[in-house]
């Protein structure tokens, strides 16, 4: 089974000087990605919602999708938010606490250059028009490299930073990365967390709530066919068109 959840991270444009492109979405693609799912017929759900659509229902529902994005940098807020306002589509946006307002290279790979992340008044406005933020732990550190007692730290302290601000239930996490073992799976299921997202590395069958695979798009998907395979495959259709 194919969890029909896609990644991103920045929606914006690299600099001259950044080493790292992968995970640069330029604003106007992002848009019309957008477009094509609304165009598609695609439903929209948090992370959340998903996960507990899943749990009651034993599968996910046929048109559904989830939109999320890692580390928490401000082009979410004036590059991606306004698109999906205009469109009315939700998504789900792992926080790390501690960058929270500032401007960082602690959630980015090595060679990116710092950027701004999120404010609290953002994150607080974001929330209002329906968009969920979950935890990506308090540093981003990478939690199958941690001892117990580190890991705990991480994704306890992150949910009760997030709680705190928006007084709500902080439930879905991303690990930094992807990165993570049984060890730390077993203890952010003890932290109250519903599920937590990976990347490429969870298994695809029997479906582990703590090891949920993601599509993510990157800078190299340029085209809007090359988007629409990755995400036809979310559906199980292979008629979806690209016009």
């Amino acid at each position: 089974m194919i969890v029909p959840v896609i990644q991103y991270h920045m929606i914006d444009t690299p600099s001259r000087r950044s080493k790292v492109r992968g995970g640069f979405t330029p604003p106007e693609r992002f848009a019309r990605q957008m477009r094509y799912l609304k165009a598609q017929g695609f439903e929209f759900y948090t992370a959340a919602e998903l996960i507990e659509h899943y749990r009651e229902h034993g599968k996910f529902p046929v048109q559904g999708i989830t939109i999320t994005f890692d580390d928490g940098c401000r082009d979410n807020y004036t590059n991606a938010f306004p698109v999906m306002k205009a469109l009315g589509i939700k998504a789900t946006i792992f926080l790390v606490p501690s960058v929270i307002g500032q401007v960082s290279t602690k959630p980015l790979a090595a060679g990116e250059e710092p950027r701004a992340h999120l404010s609290r008044e953002e994150i607080l406005e974001m929330a209002e028009h329906g968009m969920e933020f979950g935890s990506h732990t308090a540093n981003h550190r990478l939690l199958h490299e941690l001892r117990p007692d580190e890991v705990r730290y991480e994704v306890e302290d992150a949910k009760r930073q997030i709680e705190g601000m928006l007084q709500k239930p902080c439930k879905t996490l991303a690990y930094p990365a992807g990165f993570f073992n049984e060890t730390v799976e077993k203890i952010v299921k003890d932290a109250g967390y519903i599920c937590a997202f990976s990347t490429v590395y969870g298994p695809k069958a029997p479906i582990d709530l703590y090891a949920l695979n993601r599509v993510e798009i990157l800078r190299r998907d340029k085209w809007l066919w090359q988007f629409g395979r990755k995400v036809m495959v979310l559906r199980g259709s292979d008629r979806l068109s690209t016009k």
